[in-house]
């Protein structure tokens, strides 16, 4: 038996903002645009539609993003931080923590919002933890 995780979801309170720092962040794509019943869509991600992505859909009115208790929404692994935190910073995003490094297992990460607060930690793997 196979089990993949296929997307998680982003409340949002601009879709186009969402997805632009996704994209000049992250360099993720527009999986799929649309509406089911006037309700907008948005999936973005790294790869394929079916592979893991995120919907960004629209906060509910009055709605807040869900960031709790300091814990992060997502975690991204990337093969370069430096060069990640470099796109970042060229569209005005930079760490709230870190960069730093995880002395055992030689792991480097740095922690950052997105436009809506949600926290997204980035991981460059060190060689303990690299599958490779």
């Amino acid at each position: 038996m196979t089990t993949t995780i296929g997307r998680t979801v982003l409340l949002c309170r601009d879709l186009d903002a969402s997805a632009a720092f996704w994209a000049d962040g992250f360099g993720f794509g527009t999986l799929f645009r649309g509406e089911t019943e006037g309700f907008p869509l948005l999936h973005v991600g790294p790869g394929r539609v079916d592979e893991p992505g995120l919907w960004l859909v629209p906060l509910p009115a009055g709605g807040a993003p869900l960031v709790r208790h300091g814990l992060p929404n997502l975690v991204l692994y990337v093969d370069d931080l430096d060069a990640t935190l470099a796109r970042l910073a060229a569209v005005g995003v930079e760490p709230f923590v870190g960069p730093d490094a995880d002395a055992e297992s030689g792991d480097r990460f740095a922690h950052v919002n997105d436009p809506d607060g949600h926290r997204v930690v980035v991981v460059q793997l060190g060689p303990v933890g690299d599958p490779a």
